[in-house]
Parts: structure tokens; C-alpha cells; sequence
């Protein structure tokens, strides 16, 4: 699996704003990518955190397919829409998982 983690930052009086066209270009534009398995948006507890936005692929190769398509485009092409200060951008592979049912 790799992950893709993006820490968007984002000013308290936008956040509202951010949060509802965030999630319309979610779900607007990442519906049926070849090797995404998860898509996720976290709201940070903390103030002085960003959002992150979680992509789950199946491997890089998916992830870089991503990248160079349309709907990557049309997921950034929203600049008037996105209240973000800054954003850091951090990739993962996964090295250990432990998942359910194997838990209990």
C-alpha cells in the first residue's frame, strides 16, 4: 500500500468553506480511480494543526497514474475555492499493519 498525506493548513474563518469544497472535489472527482482505495479528509482537534487529507493507493505506480490524470487536474484546478495558507505534501509506504478482524 502507499499513502499519500497532505497537511493543509488553513485560517479558523475558512474553515467552513474549506470543509464543504474540499468534500465536493472529493467526491466530485475521485469516484473510480484505478488502485485508490481510501480517500479520507481529517479535521485536526488541535489548533495549531492542519487538515490531512489521506489518500490510500494500492501501490506508487497507481498513486503516479493519479498524478498524471485528468481528475488529478481537475481535483487541483479550484484555487479561488481553497482558503489553504500552506500545505506538506509527505508519502508512505506501509511497513507494519495490523487490521480487523485479526484485532481481537
Amino acid at each position: 500500500m502507499f499513502v499519500v498525506s497532505n497537511e493543509l493548513f488553513v485560517a479558523t474563518e475558512n474553515r467552513e468553506v474549506f470543509e464543504r469544497n474540499f468534500a465536493a472535489s472529493m467526491h466530485g472527482t475521485l469516484t473510480g480511480i484505478p488502485g485508490l482505495i481510501a480517500a479520507r479528509l481529517m479535521r485536526p482537534r488541535e489548533t495549531d494543526r492542519g487538515y490531512l487529507s489521506v489518500l490510500e493507493f494500492t501501490d506508487e505506480t497507481a498513486y503516479s497514474a493519479f498524478r498524471a490524470s485528468e481528475a488529478f487536474a481537475a481535483a487541483h484546478n479550484w484555487p479561488d475555492h481553497a482558503p489553504i495558507d500552506h500545505a506538506r505534501l509527505t508519502t508512505y509506504e506501509v511497513h507494519t499493519e495490523i487490521a480487523a478482524p485479526n484485532l481481537s
